[in-house]
Order: structure tokens, then C-alpha cells, then sequence
């Protein structure tokens, strides 16, 4: 998915809610044994169209609300079938617009349901591999995703190195910002990605991989516009009747984005550990980014309470297709805030509360600020049961 669309904050929260490293109970893995994970996820982004930063243009507030289940289930000593269900409920100014249209009223509040489920197999200690399928559809968008992956463990277990490969073959109803319906159109997203994990020493383990990403097809988002500047007529439709001539978000229908990142974790006594990460991002659009991310982990109370700190540095150049200001046409172009050039930075934490012998419970929120003024936070609470 690209920057900037309410579907890719819906996955990025979904990875926040259910990715978080549980505690390892006796006996998981064995037949007949799983887990349970129920959790509730909150997005929100403020609007930075203050004049200087965002899109002075549009209002770009959103909210998101996410409840979430995960099912984990081993059918044998070596195989095991999981599920994953999510409901978003999406508020944002985009869709809310397109309500001021008659022909759009029903898409003042967008709902995107999402199932994914998969199998994993472990015939021995130094070989797994694993499938999944995916759909996810709401009132302009479906898709379908496959995908697989092979982990290959060394036989002192100490390292291991992981390939996945997975496809999306998505369908976009062309609704654009005025509520003109254009047809459809389709977008194929392949992504490769390689991780490795090496444990260094007793108390440090590191992991690092990359990933290579091919899109074809649609790849801009339909109800964006892009102002031209080329009038002096106020425009209703815009924050403060701006004047200016509103036109479709141009983009090319290829795009290929890479990545390189890493992480290591120390330990530094019993009850503390440290972790750095980091990566590099590039694209074929000119878009290139680079995050720094330390991390601190601490039992509160040995076995039970675990907090986890996190601070997160982010900056990105802007694609070759993004500009604050258009006076003409050009042949690709967008003013999505995602695209531009900004710094950000992360405050984060997470709470876990270890509660008896197999459950636990989940309790994170992010602060992000961005210097174009799009701030966001993120929150999840979540509870999991190892039967």
C-alpha cells in the first residue's frame, strides 16, 4: 500500500497490535495447545493544514478504531493453523467529504474487514515453512494476498535465516474528491524479503534482513486531489475557500522500494535490556528515508510486570512528484503530506502484565510528531490466553 491512505494506517496498526513478542508459556507448541488474542486498536492523526504545513488545502484528520482477534492453534507436534479477523471503523476528512455529495452520502464512514489465515509447519529443528491467505474489502477496495515463507535453523540453534515472498491483487473503485465515479482499476504488489537472526553471545542477539517491494497498476489514491493554483476564483470546496482549481492526484504505474534494517538487543543484568535498530529506505519515485530507533526493556516485577520504552527518529526526502504549490499540470503530481519531506519523532511504551500462568495482558501508546504538523497517536490495549 502507499503512504498516506487510511488502509495503510489500518495495517500498520494491526502490526502494532498483534506483534507484540509474548512471553513463552510451557508447553506451546505442543498438539492440541494455542493461544487466544483479543485487542482493540486507536489511530489518530490532527490536521496540519495550519498554512505552513500539511496540505493548507484539505483537512487531513483521521481516526481509526480497530478490534482485533488472533487464533493460534497447534493440530500437531509440528503443525499448526492460525487466524487473524479485523474490523476498522475509518474517520477521516477525505471520505467525510465525499458525504457532501449525493451520489456518495454512504461513504461519510468507512468500514474495512480483514481475514487472513495460514499454516505453519515444523517437520524438524532446523527446517519450517509456512503459507497464509488474505482478503480485505470495504465500500471502494478488495484484495486478495498469498504468500510463504521458509526459515532454515542452524543446527546449534543459534542462527537462522528466513525468505518470504507474498502477493496483493487489489481492486479500487475510482471515487474521486468530488464524487465522480470513474470505473476501476487493479494494483499488484509483490514484495521478497530476507531476515537473519544470529544470537552474538550470551547476552546479545541481533537481527537484520532486507526487503524489495514491485508495484504495477493503480497506484495513487483515488479522492486526492492536487490544487492548481492557476485562479483566483475561491473554491468552496477547500479549507478557508482557497482559491485555486482542484484536479486528480497523478501517479506512475510502477513503483519499486527496498529496504535494509537491522536491530540488536543486550542484555544488561538480569532485569534490563537495550536494543538498537535501524533502517534505509528507497524508491523509485525519489522518495529515500532513514529511521533510528533505541529501545529500553525493564521487569518491573520479575515474571509479572515488563515495560518497554521506545524512541523512534524518522526523516524522508520527498518524492519527485510532490509539491506544496502546482501552477500548471504536471504530468504526475500530489500533494499528500505522506510524500513530502518531514522529520518525526516517536515517544512509545509498552506494558505487559504476565497474569498467572497463561495469559497476559497488553497495554502500548505511540506519540508521533512530524514537523509539517500531522501529528498521531497510536494506543492498543490487548489480552492473550495460551490454552
Amino acid at each position: 500500500m502507499l503512504l498516506g491512505t487510511p488502509r495503510t494506517i489500518t495495517l500498520a496498526l494491526l502490526s502494532l497490535l498483534v506483534v507484540a513478542a509474548p512471553v513463552a508459556f510451557a508447553g506451546e507448541g505442543d498438539a492440541g495447545t494455542g493461544h487466544l488474542e483479543f485487542g482493540l486498536g486507536f489511530y489518530s492523526n490532527s490536521d496540519g493544514s495550519n498554512g505552513e504545513e500539511g496540505n493548507p488545502f484539505l483537512d487531513e484528520e483521521s481516526t481509526i478504531i480497530e478490534p482485533v482477534i488472533v487464533f493460534d492453534y497447534n493440530i500437531s507436534d509440528e503443525t499448526a493453523v492460525w487466524a487473524t479477523f479485523s474490523y476498522d471503523y475509518v474517520s477521516c476528512a477525505s471520505i467525510d467529504r465525499l458525504g457532501n455529495f449525493p451520489e456518495q452520502s454512504g461513504a461519510s464512514g468507512d468500514n474495512y474487514l480483514s481475514i487472513e489465515g495460514g499454516l505453519r509447519r515444523t517437520p524438524d529443528r532446523e527446517n519450517a515453512w509456512g503459507v497464509f491467505g488474505h482478503l480485505s474489502a470495504e465500500y471502494d477496495y478488495f484484495s486478495i494476498g498469498l504468500g510463504g515463507d521458509y526459515t532454515r535453523t542452524a543446527p546449534d540453534g543459534n542462527s537462522s535465516i528466513k525468505y518470504a515472498l507474498n502477493g496483493f491483487f487489489d481492486s479500487i473503485d475510482l471515487i474521486r474528491f468530488n464524487g465522480v465515479e470513474e470505473g476501476s482499476d487493479s494494483r499488484i504488489t509483490l514484495t521478497a524479503q530476507v531476515n537473519a537472526y544470529q544470537v552474538m553471545d550470551p547476552v546479545m542477539h541481533a537481527e537484520y534482513g532486507g526487503v524489495l517491494t514491485v508495484q504495477s497498476g493503480y497506484l495513487a489514491t483515488p479522492y486526492n486531489a492536487v490544487v492548481i493554483e492557476d485562479t483566483l476564483v475561491p473554491n468552496t470546496n477547500l479549507v478557508n475557500m482557497a482559491p485555486g482549481r482542484e484536479v486528480i492526484e497523478e501517479l506512475e504505474d510502477s513503483l519499486i522500494r527496498g529496504a535494509v534494517f537491522g536491530r540488536v538487543r543486550r542484555s544488561l543484568a538480569a532485569r534490563h535490556a537495550v536494543e538498537l535498530g535501524g533502517r534505509l529506505y528507497a524508491d523509485s519515485w525519489g522518495l529515500t528515508g532513514i529511521s533510528i530507533e533505541p529501545r529500553w526493556y525493564h521487569w518491573l516485577i520479575d515474571g509479572r510486570l515488563r515495560l518497554r520504552l521506545r524512541y523512534r527518529f524518522y526523516t524522508q526526502s520527498e518524492a519527485d512528484a510532490f509539491s506544496e504549490t502546482f501552477l500548471v499540470e504536471e504530468e504526475f503530481r500530489t500533494q499528500d503530506a505522506d510524500m513530502g519531506s518531514f522529520t518525526a519523532h516517536t515517544l512509545g511504551g509498552l506494558l505487559t502484565l504476565v497474569s498467572g500462568e497463561s495469559s497476559e495482558i497488553d497495554l502500548a501508546a505511540d506519540y508521533i510528531t512530524r514537523e509539517d504538523g500531522i501529528d498521531q497517536v497510536l494506543a492498543r490495549l490487548a489480552y492473550r490466553w495460551d490454552f
